[in-house]
């Protein structure tokens, strides 16, 4: 009796577990044949056995042993009222908030629950305002550099631009101006940097930078713009471009490329992926033109103020939302509420069929925007330089990646699209790769000088016929 007890209230929790994932699939056929809908049915079929076991056993009894059996089904009933209770409390007191939700013993807990992301970016957003954000909100860009800034660590500066710089007060409108100090003559020409943090410099400073260290190789004629963005996909950085780098317009425009700068394309809401509290433009092509699906991005106030998540705009836009991994409320309610469901549930975090239509969707409209962008970069009369930027995972692929004989996500992006680019990988590979990479995977001061001394032969010479 005891242990069909437990078969059965074992059967009954793995087969809500199981039917709580059919919506992960397309189609109850789809579900059955996966290992969710497997389980399920397992669990139904132990679930009904256990039940007529007991059955059986009740109906074989004597009458003065239907007592003594209806009592040990009462006390196996409390036992796991109390355990289940007592194991609820355990896991609420256990869990974390993070900006990607709540956590259990390290384990993100799926479904997630809006209400608690709007409380932590909330809070996010109230600190950025006490202290002043580095990154500003742009309703075409979704956030850019504010002018005249300094990071609370004290370790970024933007000019009066909203450009990086070596320290704060600076303006690159004076052609005299340099990263390394003012210059005695005017610079004849003026090269551009966009991209996304491996382009801008991230975790190093100004000076360390291989921005700041390739406007020293060109010396004395030329003056570097860095208007890369942290967390900028190619979207942004096409964007960026005809906003604000054509107004200066340079001679030379380096338009640096990441694989995340790829993934990032077709995601409005980066919140869903990383912590980032702002949203992004989110590109199409319509009538055989790049538009973006609305005229103005979101505001982070105005995101986190909203009572569900559904009602962000264009948010089935974005290809990192899936609607599984938030609560879904209705008849699953009871259930979303345990942390303990929660908990079994994302052992195995659902996935998503549709991931890999996703990557083709992104590398398809990254390649349709770098082919625009660099046709922009010529009709203004400059020259473009796309600089692919490896990742430290990218100089020592995985074993996998070696087999399939597939170049990065980036590289082939841009292979793809039939785009000449400059691969500073041999360069990179002069430096020790503990040594090339800082702890968040962002060049170092060693491999950036590195990337400056392979560019700066090609740039030299348009600068000499300029």
């Amino acid at each position: 009796m005891f242990f069909a007890l437990c078969a059965a209230e074992a059967g009954v929790f793995l087969s809500l577990l199981g039917l709580y994932r059919a919506a992960t699939k397309p189609d109850m056929w789809s579900f059955f044949d996966s290992t969710p809908g497997k389980l399920f049915l397992c669990s139904c079929m132990v679930t009904l056995f256990s039940i007529g076991i007991i059955v059986h056993i009740l109906r074989r009894s004597a009458p003065k042993d239907k007592k003594r059996v209806a009592l040990a089904i009462s006390v196996n009933l409390v036992m796991l009222l109390l355990t289940l209770g007592s194991s609820e409390v355990l896991a609420r007191n256990l869990s974390k908030q993070t900006a990607a939700g709540e956590t259990l013993l390290g384990v993100l807990l799926y479904p997630k629950e809006w209400s608690q992301i709007t409380a932590y970016y909330k809070d996010v957003l109230d600190e950025m305002v006490r202290e002043g954000s580095f990154d500003v909100y742009d309703p075409i860009l979704g956030w850019t550099v504010g002018p005249s800034r300094i990071d609370r660590t004290r370790f970024y500066f933007s000019s009066d631009e909203g450009l990086r710089s070596p320290r704060v007060g600076m303006s690159f409108a004076d052609l005299k101006v340099r990263h390394a100090g003012d210059s005695k003559i005017d610079a004849s020409v003026r090269i551009a940097l966009i991209g996304d943090s491996m382009t801008y410099g991230h975790e190093v400073r100004c000076e360390e930078s291989w921005g700041h260290a390739l406007e020293g190789l060109l010396q004395p004629h030329v003056q570097v713009l860095n208007f890369a963005i942290s967390g900028h996909g190619l979207n942004q950085t096409l964007l960026r471009y005809e906003q604000n780098v054509r107004p200066w317009k340079p001679q030379v425009v380096i338009i640096g490329v990441s694989s995340r700068m790829v993934e990032r394309i077709n995601n409005i809401y980066p919140f869903l992926q990383v912590e980032w509290p702002f949203a992004s433009p989110r590109l199409v092509m319509k009538d055989d033109a790049l538009t973006a699906i609305s005229e103005r991005v979101p505001d982070a106030s105005e995101i986190f103020a909203l009572r569900a998540i559904t009602e962000l705009p264009d948010l089935h836009q974005d290809d990192y939302y899936r609607a599984f991994h938030w609560k879904r409320g209705g008849m699953w309610r009871v259930l979303e509420s345990s942390y303990i469901f929660r908990f079994a549930y994302s052992l195995r975090p659902p996935s998503d069929v549709r991931d890999e239509e996703r990557r083709q969707n992104a590398m398809q409209l990254s390649e349709t925007v770098v082919k625009h962008l660099v046709r922009e970069v010529l009709q203004d009369g400059a020259i473009p330089l796309v600089v692919y930027l490896p990742y430290k995972r990218e100089i020592a692929p995985s074993t996998e990646r070696q087999l399939q004989n597939l170049p990065p996500v980036s590289a082939r992006m841009l292979q793809n699209a039939n785009i000449k680019y400059f691969d500073p990988t041999t360069c990179l590979t002069e430096v020790k790769i503990s040594e090339a990479y800082m702890k968040g995977n962002h060049y170092s001061p060693q491999a950036s000088a590195q990337i400056a001394r392979c560019l700066a032969p090609a740039l030299r010479k348009i600068v000499n016929d300029a």
